[in-house]
């Protein structure tokens, strides 16, 4: 989940940048690089150039929601800037945010995840709606049954109290249409 923070932007924006917990993980890559280059430092010197490259991403990316609209800084090409007006949406394609205009580009959102909807629909007054705590709020009074098969039936309690109550009354039914089950085996001999 993308960090939010409000440095070097308008008192009236809200950034969301990448985890700063990467910037553990790339130590870690470069400590690893280093061991690996110290075998052959004439062919291998290019490998530091991969988690140096993520460090400034983590340091460089970022996304700013203000009253203007959506300021997106990438580290590796250049920055957009995206209107309320020209906001058609935003989506998710695996891991990744991206941000839809009307005229159907995508952009992909440094810092922003499933899981920072509800600050960024904040952060953007309402603009960007926030889909995860209304889902969370419509469940709240279900109940799931997971089926044998493994698919999930999401319900309401009373359906749930009338769907037991079917189920108890079927298993009370009188056993008189089942064959009888006493023993009338015979013995051979």
């Amino acid at each position: 989940m993308g960090r939010m923070s409000s440095d070097a932007a308008p008192a009236d924006s809200v950034q969301f940048q990448p985890e700063r917990t990467n910037v553990l993980a790339a130590v870690l890559m470069i400590g690893i690089s280093l061991l690996i280059i110290g075998s052959a430092p004439l062919y291998l010197f290019w490998i530091l150039l991969i988690p140096l490259a993520f460090l400034y991403w983590v340091l460089r990316a970022r996304t700013t929601v203000g009253e203007d609209g959506v300021d997106i800084r990438y580290a590796f090409r250049g920055s957009r800037s995206i209107g309320w007006d020209k906001l058609a949406g935003i989506g998710f394609k695996g891991a990744r945010a991206l941000l839809t205009t009307k005229d159907g580009r995508t952009h992909p959102m440094p810092g922003i995840s499933f899981n920072s909807l509800p600050e960024l629909s904040k952060a953007s007054r309402g603009r960007i709606p926030d889909v995860l705590t209304s889902a969370r709020e419509a469940a709240d009074d279900k109940v799931t049954i997971i089926r044998r098969d493994g698919e999930e039936i999401l319900v309401t309690k009373e359906e749930y109290a009338a769907r037991q109550a079917a189920r108890e009354a079927a298993e009370d039914l009188p056993a008189k249409d089942l064959p009888d089950n006493t023993d009338n085996s015979r013995s051979i001999q």
